[in-house]
């Protein structure tokens, strides 16, 4: 694969709708821009975590039988709480700053997205490349966390009131896939 066949992949990853887009767009619209800034820093770090360490067992992973779908049901579980925890906040409030960096980086490490990108599309790509692939993907998603988190901020106000439990329900259609991939082996 070559760095910009990547980096298209990347970009269609990135923009389409899953679990941490949807707490960013969700935290954009509960908490406002200004206060939900932050959150696609917590996206990259996430992702340069579960990134960087997909690539370095990459061959484990293919190798490893369960090991595959023990990370898909922790991940289901995990998505689980959140959309628990996002259906049960108060409408009208926001999370805290910390509780919203770390639900985004949790989710984001959890991601099956940084599985595809570490597991599958880097690993086969030239060793020189590889590098400057997991650059390229930070840098993209911070790019399309700033834009789902704006998006977000810029709901109408009636829709804002209801961020917190769309975002639930979607959170939680994430995690019956996972759960059930993760069944499915």
């Amino acid at each position: 694969m070559s760095l910009v066949s990547f980096i298209v992949a990347a970009i269609v990853i990135l923009v389409t709708p899953g679990p941490t887009n949807t707490l960013l767009a969700a935290s954009g619209a509960a908490m406002g821009w200004r206060s939900a800034a932050l959150l696609p820093v917590a996206e990259a770090a996430g992702y340069l975590i579960a990134v960087t360490g997909y690539l370095s067992l990459a061959s484990f992973l293919a190798e490893a039988g369960p090991a595959m779908p023990a990370l898909k049901g922790i991940a289901a579980a995990w998505l689980f709480h959140c959309a628990w925890k996002l259906w049960t906040q108060p409408a009208q409030s926001a999370v805290e700053r910390s509780i919203a960096l770390r639900r985004v980086f949790l989710a984001t490490i959890l991601n099956p997205k940084a599985m595809l990108v570490g597991a599958v599309l880097i690993p086969g790509m030239s060793d020189g490349l590889q590098h400057r692939a997991v650059g390229a993907f930070l840098v993209l998603s911070l790019a399309a966390g700033v834009a789902w988190t704006l998006g977000g901020s810029l709901l109408p106000r009636s829709a804002r009131r209801h961020a917190y439990r769309a975002a639930a329900v979607v959170v939680g259609l994430f995690s019956v896939m996972a759960a059930s991939s993760a069944i499915a082996g």
